[in-house]
């Protein structure tokens, strides 16, 4: 839903008294890029973050509860960016974010991929006070309870191996680490950005997704040295219910074809997850 001019204007207003609103453009659905004149003469850009009415109906505090995770993170070493001001009363929420540098990049080092996710999983987020964010294992047990049907098998393995499902300590997780959600200046990395599907959970739950992701987007022998550059940083993690966590990662992204430019994409990442799928029920079995 697109925020009105008049509603924006008022939120600058809020950050700072000579800000006016120059003009907008649309860079996805859920995010807008702000065009700032002021009195000092300094152009600025602002982003404006909403979020879908699915995703607000699955917590309708997502707006209130990313931009509390973004302020937290100004703590951190990550470079997430600055949050300026929430909207929460609005209908849609949505809130208002410092541009960070960089742009997105269709390819990366696995190793730096790995190191990047590293770092996420390393924050002390019981010192920030991320408790309010939600539980993965809640977020699985709800995904499996909903009936979804998929023609793999990927819900009744999960349902039958969940009882036996033995979790690694929790950690801060991304939840959409691919990447789409990376910045890079130079070749380095400059933002980390979209964390609307933030968690604390087992940290393989992060890698198994982006993992499928990985796969689709650098292929397959990347995935495996992505994987273990990840493995080698963590030598006290459990990575035997990695294949639980590829499937569940896989369930969540079974709108793959959403994301494909064209007929041809969809059948080679239709034909790379039911390939990724295949191996974790192997393995899980």
């Amino acid at each position: 839903m697109k925020i009105p001019a008049p509603v924006i204007s008022r939120c600058l207003r809020a950050i700072a008294a000579d800000w006016e609103l120059a003009h907008t453009k649309s860079l996805s659905r859920r995010t807008t890029l702000l065009h700032i004149r002021s009195a000092d003469g300094i152009k600025r850009e602002i982003i404006l973050q909403t979020h879908s009415e699915r995703d607000r109906g699955r917590n309708p505090h997502i707006a209130r509860d990313e931009f509390r995770l973004l302020l937290a993170l100004q703590k951190s070493a990550l470079p997430a960016a600055q949050p300026l001001r929430l909207e929460a009363a609005h209908t849609p929420p949505f809130f208002l974010l410092a541009r960070l540098p960089g742009a997105v990049q269709s390819a990366a080092n696995p190793q730096t991929l790995a190191a990047t996710l590293q770092s996420i999983h390393a924050v002390s987020w019981r010192r920030l006070g991320l408790d309010f964010l939600p539980q993965a294992t809640a977020l699985l047990t709800s995904d499996l309870g909903t009936g979804k049907c998929d023609s793999l098998g990927i819900c009744a393995a999960l349902t039958y191996a969940l009882p036996r499902l033995s979790v690694n300590p929790p950690a801060l997780l991304h939840g959409d680490f691919w990447l789409g959600n990376l910045l890079w200046v130079d070749g380095q990395l400059s933002g980390i950005i979209d964390w609307e599907d933030a968690m604390l959970g087992d940290p393989l739950a992060d890698l198994g997704k982006s993992r499928l992701e990985l796969l689709w987007s650098l292929g397959a022998a990347a995935m495996m040295r992505y994987t273990a550059a990840y493995l080698a940083l963590n030598p006290a993690l459990d990575a035997r219910a990695l294949p639980f966590w590829d499937l569940w990662g896989a369930l969540r992204l079974a709108h793959f074809a959403n994301f494909a430019a064209d007929t041809a994409t969809a059948a080679r990442m239709w034909r790379q997850y039911q390939q990724f799928c295949a191996a974790a029920l192997r393995e899980l079995a």
